[in-house]
């Protein structure tokens, strides 16, 4: 049994899968925000985009850095996840994300005459990760397995034209190798001066990368890594966590997707009146539950100060969930 739960990956020996199988092949470049910063580049005089109201900022920086003009459109909690795609005049581009590894269905957007862009980043292991409406895929490749960067982009239609060439910095890649591995001799030895090294050394790598994703492609060991990845056995392990959390707390927690609409989880979002509370008394238990996500400026959805995500990755057995379920239990 894992004795903490959550946060950043820990470096791990790949697996010996037959690899991450793109929904269409495409680029695989540094980053999810790199991703849609090279899927704009091919979208000529785009000078609008309508996003949803429940998004990281990440989505958002790189229409903002191309000077496209940044819209959203209502996406909230309501007896289940509400989305409401109402297209201001005179838009572009529309982007379309899926949430957390569940099933979705895209409305019809037949009249819409500008380019659909869907984040496909929370469905990239699920049986059907993409809609036949959309043009172009982004996705973010970091949040499911333990590389140094990742993203992944493509053309429905065709190839994308403008393919980043720039290796990663060695100073990046050092750190983020560095982070991983002090993270996995900390969780092997329990030596807790470790944890603050490592945790500084993720926040700077972080940070980096969200100020320089500009023109970069993917590293040769992250490449490498995917291409071994066994995604049934994953797939395998994250439903099968999820749905010991789903049957430990369905009467305790308001769950943001039912389990019948459950594909390959990325997380399982739970939704809470004390979000904030309960993520630091789990933090205390060693359990690390990320919340999705911060609010950026502009958008508005009661989903980010309500939405807690619990994990149940492919690092974890059931035992592990259900100490989760157990200490979770404690809270409510």
């Amino acid at each position: 049994m894992a004795w903490e739960i959550g946060s950043e990956f820990h470096r791990v020996l790949p697996d010996r899968g037959h690899g991450l199988r793109y929904p269409i092949l495409g680029s695989l470049v540094f980053s999810g925000r790199t991703a849609i910063e090279t899927v704009l580049k091919e979208i000529i005089g785009a000078r609008k985009a309508a996003l949803p109201s429940y998004c990281c900022y990440s989505m958002i920086q790189p229409f903002k850095d191309a000077g496209i003009e940044v819209e959203f459109y209502p996406v909230y909690f309501e007896n289940g996840l509400k989305i409401e795609v109402d297209i201001p005049e005179n838009t572009d581009i529309i982007l379309w994300c899926n949430y957390f590894g569940f099933m979705m269905s895209m409305p019809d957007l037949s009249k819409f005459q500008g380019v659909i862009i869907e984040d496909v980043t929370h469905s990239l292991f699920s049986e059907n990760p993409c809609h036949p409406q959309s043009h172009y895929l982004v996705a973010s490749l970091r949040k499911w397995e333990p590389i140094n960067c990742g993203g992944y982009c493509s053309s429905v239609n065709g190839k994308i034209h403008y393919e980043p060439t720039i290796s990663p910095p060695v100073e990046y890649m050092r750190l983020k190798k560095e982070a991983m591995e002090l993270k996995r001799e900390y969780l092997l030895d329990f030596d807790k001066e470790k944890k603050p090294r490592f945790l500084s050394m993720f926040e700077e790598s972080n940070h980096w990368l969200a100020e320089n994703y500009s023109g970069l492609s993917i590293d040769l060991c992250s490449k490498d890594y995917l291409s071994t990845v066994d995604v049934g056995e994953q797939r395998r392990i994250r439903r099968r966590n999820a749905k010991v959390l789903y049957e430990g707390l369905e009467e305790k927690v308001q769950f943001l997707f039912s389990i019948e609409d459950m594909d390959c989880p990325l997380f399982v979002p739970i939704l809470l009146h004390n979000q904030k509370e309960i993520k630091r008394e789990l933090s205390l238990k060693q359990i690390y539950c990320p919340i999705h996500w911060p609010r950026p400026d502009g958008c508005d959805s009661n989903l980010y100060d309500q939405e807690l995500s619990l994990i149940c990755d492919q690092r974890y057995n059931e035992e592990d969930m259900e100490r989760l379920v157990s200490v979770l239990k404690t809270l409510l």
